[in-house]
């Protein structure tokens, strides 16, 4: 029975000092999301979580998966480096873009080169929104799989200025409360202040703060409120 419970023991702080490499290793990689990541990345993460899992478990020679994680973490890291300082570099890890339709025409051997068929890059398109293909300027395969589309110029939203308007400037929303809890910093930023925000409330027909589960505000004066049910 000890000795169960000195290898359990050992267990968690193995798992806990994988956790702590694997959180360092993503660190490291930055902010990227799954999807925006290369190849390379994509290996290289579910390599380094089979060796986190390994050195997890493993009693005997955990410092062997544990040096592995280190040496990923350091190559990654320099990788990441690289690619930032060169754009030779940059390109040899993430490769380039390929144009796979150019001037409203489907570049074959561009989607040979992407090992992309046909069918999968109608059904990106359709994914993307354009059902008729005669909608298509130019479509781009971007280094993390995903494909770019540009829509041609009759095909594309009207904006603004092509309606020749001029709309009120934009600014982005300030969380005030959330939770019921008081932003202060968030308060500031937007240059408002507690006299402004109980105010507010009231013709929201909130009377108490505490009431309050989530507010916001942008820096043109627009206001949202709700209670907490």
């Amino acid at each position: 029975m000890q000795q169960i419970f000195a290898e359990v023991g050992q267990v968690a702080l193995t798992s806990i000092l994988s956790l702590v490499m694997m959180f360092i290793i993503t660190r490291w990689g930055g902010k990227r999301q799954i999807a925006q990541m290369s190849p390379f990345d994509y290996l290289n993460a579910v390599t380094v979580g089979s060796i986190a899992a390994e050195m997890a478990t493993n009693l005997e020679a955990w410092y062997r998966p544990f040096t592995a994680l280190l040496v990923y973490g350091v190559i990654t890291w320099l990788v990441e480096v690289s690619a930032c300082k060169s754009i030779a570099l940059r390109t040899f890890w993430s490769g380039r873009s390929v144009i796979l339709m150019n001037n409203g025409v489907i570049l074959k051997e561009n989607l040979r080169r992407a090992t992309i068929d046909l069918n999968e890059f109608l059904g990106q398109a359709r994914i993307a929104g354009y059902f008729d293909p005669n909608e298509i300027e130019t479509a781009i395969l971007e280094n993390n799989g995903q494909i770019s589309f540009l829509p041609k110029s009759s095909n594309r939203p009207a904006t603004p200025e092509d309606l020749a308007l001029t709309p009120e400037p934009t600014s982005a929303w300030y969380d005030l409360i959330l939770d019921g809890r008081l932003m202060e910093d968030n308060l500031k930023a937007a240059g408002r202040d507690e006299t402004w925000l109980n105010s507010q409330l009231h013709q929201a027909g909130i009377g108490q703060r505490a009431e309050t589960f989530y507010a916001a505000c942008d820096k043109q004066g627009r206001f949202f409120a709700c209670r907490g049910k």
